[in-house]
């Protein structure tokens, strides 16, 4: 079986390859079909998805809701981990700390990022993934960190 990022490279630059790989990936982890979504990066140390602003992710004041930008955030860390964790290791979330700055009143763009030496180690070890998301103009409205435990498959 493909792995994920193999998957990924094999559609990304097809015609609605990468639309095909978002419905892949959330009937993968069908939870984050709540907020569909869509897969624009998935590279080692980097993972892009983002969410468009409907009705099924706003909260009473009409703004995308505070968890749906998290969940897209923690979408973008699974991508990244699985194109960065090296063979014969295994990820899992142990947490998320966020600091919401602003209210996101349009489509959101949810970033991970690592860098090579967070990854240069021996298991087990913690991976600090570092996460953002920003609004159409730009404005960063949420920061901060997902923990990632990294270990050996056994």
């Amino acid at each position: 079986m493909a792995s994920t990022f193999q998957m990924y490279r094999q559609l990304e630059s097809k015609p609605l390859g990468k639309s095909a790989f978002s419905l892949a990936f959330m009937l993968k982890a069908p939870y984050f079909a709540t907020v569909r979504p869509k897969v624009e990066v998935m590279e080692p140390h980097h993972g892009v998805v983002t969410i468009r602003k409907r009705r099924g992710v706003q909260n009473h004041i009409g703004t995308v809701h505070a968890i749906a930008v998290a969940n897209g955030l923690e979408a973008a860390m699974g991508l990244l981990c699985e194109a960065t964790t090296p063979k014969g290791m295994r990820w899992i979330p142990r947490g998320i700390q966020l600091d919401y700055i602003a209210k996101v009143p349009t489509d959101v763009r949810c970033e991970a990022r690592t860098d090579i030496a967070d990854w240069d180690k021996q298991p087990p070890f913690q991976v600090d993934v570092r996460c953002t998301a920003c609004v159409d103009d730009g404005s960063e409205v949420v920061s901060g960190v997902i923990p990632v435990w990294v270990t050996a498959k056994s």
